[in-house]
């Protein structure tokens, strides 16, 4: 199988067949960037295995760095042309081709870009690199996302086989909804096992508010917080298509990360999915980031969704079954018109056969 080219000092992703644009489908569309470093491997693994999933075509991206002199950036362009098409061969053999492309630029923003102008549905990015400043600037993953606002996994682990055992992170909200939606769409709860995870707020904290209450009212207040958090949640995941009784929710009264990070470990989740803040910058700097924690702090694959994205799937899945309940309204209204008319017809002819008798 050939091995099919995208790159363009311009930004477009071009096929390098005379020039032409890609022409676009309506197939789902995997982007791996990979640093062609051994570790990444796993996520290039775990792209491909997810783009067989779905049938979605599969794109392997490498950014490199512009730093130097031109001599020694051509010699990376080709080295990384070399690898992926490697990978890109490797792929074929098995079935599953890949396209590829090499660029030149900012990490972070160059895969942004490409996702965008390439309409990814999924980023696939290998494990988090500790680089200096990242507890101000955020993690790649976390950067990718806000300008993408495309759904990025950050593989950890080196199995490629279907997640077993999905862990949904909840705070209550309508996005949870989102974050559910997106999960559904790319395939990964398909015969898995799902998990929700839900941080109650500390009560530890607020004894003095508690003065002269028993420890037995305390215990019923705290029972029935996690009694109206699982009620919503229960709500939540009915709206998001899954059914609350085959999802076993966590409540957990500690910090979002304690919670995610204990649930998760117990639980032995394959999967967390996490969904990022309207304000990434602001919390991550002045309150604290979870899904940086999380990124930061977990030795599981990890599924990060924006705001925009999670509101799109909700959005779609919203107008999907709109539309699914006007084709059956229109359905059941043609089956009645239908009868309506062989009722009149039955009865114009019994008028007939009377008038002629």
């Amino acid at each position: 199988m050939a091995v099919r080219h995208f790159a363009d000092s311009s930004g477009a992703v071009r096929a390098h067949d005379g020039g032409q644009m890609f022409k676009r489908d309506r197939s789902p569309r995997v982007l791996c960037a990979t640093d062609l470093l051994q570790r990444s491997d796993r996520a290039v693994s775990r792209a491909d295995a997810i783009a067989r999933a779905l049938g979605a075509q599969l794109l392997l991206l490498h950014v490199v760095d512009a730093t130097g002199s031109a001599h020694a950036s051509r010699h990376r362009d080709a080295r990384a042309r070399f690898a992926l098409d490697a990978h890109a061969r490797k792929l074929a053999r098995s079935g599953n081709g890949a396209q590829v492309s090499v660029r030149t630029g900012r990490p972070h923003q160059t895969i942004a870009d490409v996702a965008i102008k390439w309409d990814a549905d999924l980023i696939v990015l290998g494990p988090y690199r500790r680089r200096f400043g990242d507890s101000f600037r955020g993690t790649t993953a976390e950067r990718v996302i806000r300008i993408a606002d495309r759904p990025v996994l950050v593989v950890n682990r080196d199995s490629a086989d279907p997640y077993e055992h999905v862990l949904l992170t909840a705070d209550r909200s309508r996005m949870s909804i989102g974050i559910a939606h997106v999960t559904k769409e790319l395939g990964l709860l398909e015969g898995a096992r799902a998990s929700v995870v839900h941080a109650l707020q500390h009560t530890r904290g607020a004894i003095p508010y508690f003065a002269g209450l028993t420890e037995s009212e305390v215990g019923r207040y705290q029972q029935s917080l996690r009694e109206l958090a699982s009620h919503e949640i229960d709500t939540l995941l009915t709206s998001a298509g899954l059914d609350s009784a085959r999802v076993s929710v966590f409540s957990q009264e500690n910090s979002p990360f304690k919670a995610i990070e204990q649930v998760a470990s117990r639980i032995g989740s394959d999967l967390v999915v996490v969904g990022t803040s309207r304000f990434p910058v602001f919390k991550r700097v002045f309150v604290g980031s979870v899904s940086n924690e999380v990124l930061r702090g977990i030795a599981h694959d990890v599924l990060v969704i924006s705001p925009v994205a999670a509101r799109r799937a909700h959005r779609k899945a919203w107008i999907a079954s709109r539309r699914g309940t006007l084709i059956e309204g229109a359905s059941a209204g043609l089956g009645h018109t239908s009868s309506a008319r062989s009722a009149r017809d039955d009865v114009s002819r019994d008028n007939v056969t009377c008038v002629n008798g």
